[in-house]
């Protein structure tokens, strides 16, 4: 048996170094490309012919013409758009899924670039679960866009997650880079610069036009400065500039001057900061884009009041207050009241200081709100997806150094060839031995991350398996507890399951996991929130809602797994489950309790014959009576 064993062993690592001795090789002849965003579509070069609109049937060919042509078009020329869309309107009944689904992404479209981003959310989930993959893709990525702009993370969140699980199987390039440009949108919006990074790092530049490159490097940089990977005076920031103005991308370039001047003067960089917007002053004030006004004031009042120029800190302070309307609650609003209150402290007008800090404060509310948000957003992301970048660049770093080292020896070599030409082989086999020991380091490290994944996963059901959904759940419950948001534990039981087994088959049984682990994976959102945590037992943790909200859930599951009998021909035998409840609050947002709280109801409903939905209840510990008051401290003996 152990001569069996060591037969495999030897298998995996002979496996293992044939796999990376191969990635070597291949590495050796190819470079990666850093890959780069795609923008938004921008006017059409070509026009088609415009439909007029009219009431007779269109052949499928003119509708699917009249589509392209929209998808060309959109906002670039707000008319012609209008009619195609009010054309389409009139051929609704007429138009296929495939057209059908592409009207009401034009429709979402349109709404969205009015601002009515809530209704276009609304328009894009009705094909979040169409059957094209393109069409699910650029649902999901538009809601994505549309809900952090809007500050719902929660759900960027779970878009994101989506996302991302679908892009693994799309194959429209520009879709894909579309998708991993909002995603990198999104981690840079909530300051997760380094996950922004990596998914701007899987774009692929090779279908970028220059346009689309100063999109991508512009975001680029901003993840950088951000990461203080660079510093805001980098020649690069310069040279990107120069050319989105050369590719008539003023907007962006002006953009990414202001965000240098922002970093500058967090840097204290004072006098590089003026030099940087002075000379860009007339071209960004030559634009229609009246949101950079506010930004080149601002920065150009703080650089000043840095400097100690305070009449030039109050000119152009003025001229940022000119540009604030009264609902405006933009950090640069926020900004510009904090300056202008130095300002008039600093030459003596202290009532209208303490009236510029008194508007300050009042943005200050809803400003440190957002923020709040978003610091709840980025402890809620799943790292999942960055540990697996991160792994591949590690793996691409271990590469490079074998490869140096590699270059090393044969460049030293070089020079033993030229004397003793008779010990060509030796070196040969000396550089053989140097890519295998390489090989083989990669190949024992690629078994050894392959097993760990292994042994987290039910092979089965491929579920998280109890001891990781543990590790997963405690990070969980202790965000809930921290920002006192509710969560419930619910535990799944199979009734009867071994006799189930012993009377249909262990086949059978197998299957009745299998379709039971696809009716709970519908009410959980994220893949860590549910395991096989027994040989029929499973559990679900669900965030934000209580114990009273979990029973309808449960009641559902109850309802779905009874019909399992069909569907695997047990007609003549009822399958059921009994099911264990516990909520946060019921289990002091303690995971130990939350998981014996949740056994005991299970317990109880199993008690009761089974079939049953059963919720925690106090009497059912006695853990109070080791809880002690004494002087206002509380201790928990577990």
């Amino acid at each position: 048996m152990s001569k069996i064993r060591n037969i495999a062993a030897l298998k995996k690592i002979a496996q293992g170094f044939g796999f990376c001795f191969f990635m070597l090789l291949g590495l050796a002849f190819t470079s990666l490309s850093l890959i780069s965003l795609n923008a938004q579509a921008s006017s059409p070069t070509t026009q088609t012919t415009n439909l007029p609109i009219q009431e007779n049937n269109l052949t499928t060919a003119e509708i699917d013409t009249l589509i392209a042509q929209s998808s060309a078009i959109r906002s670039s020329d707000s008319k012609q758009f209008n009619q195609n869309l009010a054309l389409l309107s009139q051929q609704k009944a007429r138009l296929s899924t495939a057209q059908h689904e592409d009207y009401l992404y034009l429709q979402a479209y349109k709404l969205a670039i009015e601002g009515n981003y809530a209704q276009s959310i609304l328009i894009n989930k009705k094909v979040e679960n169409s059957k094209n993959i393109n069409v699910r893709v650029r649902s999901l990525k538009t809601q994505l866009n549309l809900q952090f702009m809007l500050n719902n993370f929660d759900e960027s969140n779970r878009l994101t997650d989506t996302l991302l699980t679908e892009l693994i199987n799309i194959t429209n390039i520009s879709l894909k880079n579309d998708s991993l440009q909002i995603i990198s949108f999104y981690y840079n919006h909530i300051e997760e610069y380094q996950l922004a990074l990596n998914y701007f790092h899987l774009i692929d530049e090779s279908t970028l036009s220059n346009r689309s490159i100063c999109y991508l490097q512009h975001n680029k940089l901003l993840s950088l400065l951000g990461l203080k990977k660079i510093t805001a005076d980098d020649s690069a920031i310069s040279k990107l500039a120069n050319f989105c103005y050369n590719n008539n991308e003023f907007i962006q370039g002006n953009s990414l001057l202001l965000e240098q001047a922002r970093y500058l003067n967090q840097e204290q960089k004072y006098a590089k900061a003026v030099e940087v917007l002075t000379a860009q002053q007339a071209q960004i004030l030559a634009t229609t884009y009246t949101p950079h006004y506010l930004m080149l004031f601002s920065q150009l009042s703080r650089a000043y009041l840095g400097l100690n120029q305070l009449a030039l800190a109050s000119q152009y302070g003025e001229k940022a207050l000119a540009q604030i309307n009264a609902d405006d609650k933009s950090k640069w609003a926020l900004q510009t009241f904090k300056i202008l209150a130095e300002i008039a402290n600093q030459q003596g007008d202290f009532a209208q200081g303490v009236e510029y800090l008194q508007r300050y404060e009042k943005i200050q509310v809803s400003v440190n709100s957002i923020d709040q948000q978003k610091a709840f957003a980025r402890a809620q992301i799943d790292h999942a997806y960055l540990n697996k970048v991160q792994f591949k660049e590690k793996l691409f770093e271990e590469k490079q150094q074998a490869e140096q080292k590699h270059n090393d020896a044969f460049s030293e070599m070089l020079g033993y060839i030229s004397k003793f030409e008779a010990g060509r082989v030796l070196f040969a086999v000396q550089i053989f031995t140097i890519l295998l020991l390489g090989a083989a380091i990669l190949g024992i490290r690629h078994l050894q991350i392959t097993e760990n994944d292994k042994n987290r996963h039910d092979p089965l059901t491929n579920l998280f398996n109890r001891n990781r959904f543990i590790d997963l759940a405690a990070t969980t419950v202790y965000q809930h507890k921290k920002w006192q948001v509710t969560l419930s534990l619910l535990v799944v039981n199979i009734d009867g399951f071994r006799g189930f087994n012993q009377k249909n088959g262990y086949d059978n049984g197998d299957k009745l996991l299998k379709l039971t682990t696809e009716i709970l994976h519908n009410y959980v959102h994220q893949p860590e929130h549910i395991a096989r945590s027994g040989a029929a037992e499973f559990s679900l943790l669900l965030p934000k809602l209580n114990a009273k909200q979990a029973v309808q859930i449960a009641e559902n599951i109850h309802l779905e797994i009874a019909q399992l009998s069909n569907e695997l021909h047990c007609q003549d035998e009822t399958i059921s489950a009994s099911i264990g409840i516990s909520d946060g609050e019921l289990s002091e947002y303690s995971l130990k309790y939350l998981l014996c709280d949740s056994s005991k109801a299970l317990r109880k409903a199993k008690a009761a014959g089974g079939n049953k939905t059963c919720c925690f209840e106090a009497t059912m510990t006695d853990r109070e009576k080791y809880k002690i008051e004494d002087n206002g401290l509380k201790y928990i003996f577990e």
